[in-house]
């Protein structure tokens, strides 16, 4: 075991204790940077002397002047020497492990409980201990990247871990979403199930990197499949109203009913139409008008947009009904014209499909789907995520109980839209129930943030492996300090220094040891990166150019034909 290497980075300082270290050396340690410290101890017990090699990361560091000066004087002119030999810098490393030898002669690991003594030499890490540390690539796991200062220590994460779940958090731009695809592609790649809950259309151009499936949905709300009453939250948000809100639920329930026996007859054909209109509860004249009206505004329609339509017809033609059987006609009458009123609304601007399977439908071995939202409002995203989450757990219940699970990780991005610490949302107690009761059915969360300050910190509480990316704003630190037990203040201020791809990993996924990581780069993710945007201004100013010259060249050309010809 080599504790020691030809690189001295410095000595201890001043300061010591069994789990951080000052480092006092001539220049800046950086951050991320691996160090050995071998060092002697004595046994109280049997009074034996023993060797330890204390294995840190630079977590703070700085520069300093040995001597103050005056802004008109320098330190050279004062006292005559040099500037370098005035300067120092102090670092600070996070103890992680003592490395020992046992009785056996073979490498001992234990948590830090002795500091090395001040003034002991400081050097950089050898491969061989980080490997040991780090990379011990086991059974069920895969490589998530290498270690930031040393590429080659390759580091793994266990899979089997990730039953205690997963929160990936950063800066817009540090790398989250090459993250997320890193990990999905590699679990794929294993035989696992991947669900994407993509918020902003990121990952629709995904490109997997090995032979593994994965489908693309362009995810619309299905009227017939979403349960009554939570259409009806969607329709009617307000919590006063609770009249309008019950008017559509039972005309929803009721409209189903119908229009799937009509599917379930027909699909989605001209015959369903004709069913519909052959209906006596209805008014053929007022269908076909609709239709005409349909399509004189917006030109020839399919068949499925005919019916969506229908089914809206139906819905406030029930909502009708119910106030026309009322006895608190009043009452009634105001609230079923501003139901129907917000039906109109939500069928107008919701993006609606009859044909989007259920998620259940599409689960299968070494599959990524990804599930693109960003046609829904803010709102309809935080209903469909319920409805998706809530279908995944009875899925992974059932699955368990007849004795074939199937375990499924579910990425969901912008966490903190559904997650917030501030507002109640229809999604949050799907995934605070998912976050106590998956791991045991093998649904497992893996929630996506940039704002960690606005996710509510109970549901963070439940999840034990993390990946920190950049994070500048000191409260979005102090909230993930706040959720991680093993995230000291000065690994937490440190992620201000992290570039893109860099991350700090902690958990029992990764092992016993917070890791700094530099993430492998994912080449089939190419939306969400940063546009080149003085490229793409470039290239259309020699666009336009050329187009003037073509312009101008025809022109001259055009001239020269009429002088000759005329």
């Amino acid at each position: 075991m080599l504790c020691t290497s030809n690189i001295v980075l410095g000595k201890v300082g001043v300061i010591s204790y069994p789990s951080s270290v000052e480092i006092v050396s001539r220049h800046p340690i950086p951050i991320g940077a691996y160090v050995a410290i071998p060092f002697k101890a004595i046994d109280v017990v049997s009074g034996n002397t023993i060797d330890y090699c204390a294995i840190g990361v630079i977590s703070q560091t700085s520069y300093r002047r040995l001597v103050p000066t005056s802004p008109s004087t320098t330190a050279s002119e004062s006292i005559g020497l040099e500037d370098d030999m005035l300067r120092y810098a102090p670092s600070l490393a996070r103890i992680i492990a003592l490395v020992g030898i046992d009785n056996e002669g073979k490498p001992m690991i234990k948590m830090p409980n002795i500091p090395p003594p001040p003034d002991t030499q400081v050097y950089l890490a050898h491969i061989e201990i980080l490997s040991m540390l780090f990379s011990s690539r086991k059974e069920g796991s895969i490589k998530i990247g290498h270690l930031l200062t040393e590429p080659r220590v390759e580091i793994y994460v266990d899979l089997n871990a990730l039953a205690k779940h997963l929160f990936i958090t950063g800066t817009t731009g540090s790398g989250k979403s090459n993250t997320v695809a890193i990990l999905a592609d590699r679990m794929a790649s294993y035989g696992g199930t991947v669900i994407i809950y993509d918020v902003h259309g990121e990952y629709g151009s995904l490109m997997p990197s090995s032979n593994i499936d994965i489908v693309n949905i362009e995810y619309k709300i299905n009227p017939l499949e979403v349960p009554p009453k939570v259409l009806a939250r969607m329709i009617v948000p307000e919590g006063g109203a609770t009249v309008q809100r019950m008017l559509v639920s039972k005309a929803m329930a009721e409209a189903q009913k119908l229009f799937k026996e009509l599917i379930k007859d027909h699909g989605i054909s001209d015959k369903a139409i004709e069913s519909i209109y052959s209906n006596a509860s209805f008014s053929k004249q007022e269908l076909s008008e609709l239709l005409e009206s349909l399509e004189t505004e917006a030109g020839e329609i399919d068949t499925e947009t005919k019916l969506i339509y229908l089914f809206r017809y139906v819905v406030k033609n029930f909502i009708e009904k119910k106030y026309v059987r009322s006895r608190d006609k009043e009452l009634y009458r105001e609230s079923s014209l501003k139901a129907s009123s917000k039906v109109d609304e939500f069928f107008e601007n919701a993006a609606l499909s009859l044909k989007t399977q259920q998620i259940s439908n599409l689960i299968a071995p070494s599959r990524i789907i990804v599930l693109n939202v960003s046609l829904l409002s803010d709102d309809q995203k935080d209903y469909v995520l319920k409805i998706v989450l809530d279908e995944l757990l009875w899925l992974s219940k059932h699955n368990y109980f007849i004795g074939k699970p199937c375990p499924i990780v579910v990425f969901i991005e912008e966490a903190h839209i559904f997650l917030s610490a501030s507002r109640p949302t229809a999604s949050r107690y799907s995934i605070e129930r998912i976050a106590r009761e998956g791991r045991k059915f093998g649904l497992i969360l893996g929630l996506i943030s940039q704002r960690p300050r606005n996710i509510d910190l109970n549901t963070l509480s439940q999840i034990q492996n993390f990946v920190f990316m950049k994070l500048v704003q000191e409260a979005d630190q102090q909230s993930i300090m706040n959720a991680s037990d093993l995230l000291t203040e000065d690994l937490a201020r440190s992620l201000t220094s992290m570039a893109t791809g860099e991350a700090l990993i902690i958990g029992e996924w990764i092992g016993r040891f917070p890791v700094f990581v530099k993430i492998d780069k994912h080449e089939g993710k190419k939306v969400g990166t940063s546009l080149d945007i003085a490229s793409i201004w470039r290239n259309n100013m020699r666009l336009r150019y050329t187009r003037e010259e073509n312009s101008s060249m025809l022109k001259e050309a055009e001239k020269e034909f009429y002088e000759i010809f005329s």
